[in-house]
């Protein structure tokens, strides 16, 4: 039966999740990326590539290497906190220094100081809940799937952009890489928890 001939089964729905960006710049008082100012995310996506062998007229292709596309993220900049703020001290606590002087010209990324700067995100997609159920089995919202990003990091930050034309809210693009994604899902009772990748 189609799933959308049973009021029991709920498809998972582009508007319920939560992304956690944990960040560690060194400073206590930079608080992490808040969840609400984050617009969207691209869930992880990999490829896998192919190399073709050759025979007479034929060609034939066998799988290769599996390659983790990074990650997008939209958020909106609120004045406090500041997520452009947030960010620009990830980028420093990554090994960034501007180059005024010798010493601070002499600093690089390693993938070490990047990827602690950035924390381990999640994406979390969660249902919808039970608000409306009998007190004894009304029930919060739970999670459904997991997506853990493994030693991610920064690859590029555009602050977004600015018109006098436009009463749009400022947006700010993070462009996130990482080695690979960990998945768990279904987080029911009867079930416990699946990880397939």
């Amino acid at each position: 039966m189609p799933f959308w001939n049973d009021s029991t089964v709920e498809p998972k729905r582009q508007f319920r999740w939560l992304l956690y960006l944990p960040t560690n710049t060194g400073d206590p008082a930079a608080p992490a990326i808040q969840t609400y100012s984050i617009r969207s995310v691209k869930k992880p996506s990999f490829k896998v590539g192919e190399t073709p062998v050759n025979f007479i007229g034929h060609q034939f292709k066998y799988p290769g290497r599996l390659t983790w596309q990074n990650v997008d993220v939209t958020l909106i900049d609120p004045i406090d906190p500041d997520t452009s703020g947030v960010l620009s001290k990830v980028i420093q606590a990554s090994g960034y220094r501007i180059p005024d002087n010798l010493e601070n010209a002499s600093f690089s990324f390693s993938k070490a100081s990047s990827v602690n700067a950035l924390g381990t995100p999640r994406i979390v997609q969660i249902d919808a809940g039970d608000p409306n159920a009998a007190a004894a089995t009304a029930r919060n919202p739970r999670e459904i799937e997991e997506w853990t990003l493994v030693n991610a990091w920064v690859v590029s930050v555009d602050f977004g952009q600015l018109s006098y034309t436009s009463e749009d809210l400022v947006e700010v693009k993070l462009n996130i890489s990482y080695d690979y994604a960990r998945y768990k899902g279904d987080f029911s009772e009867s079930k416990g928890i699946v990880s397939v990748l």
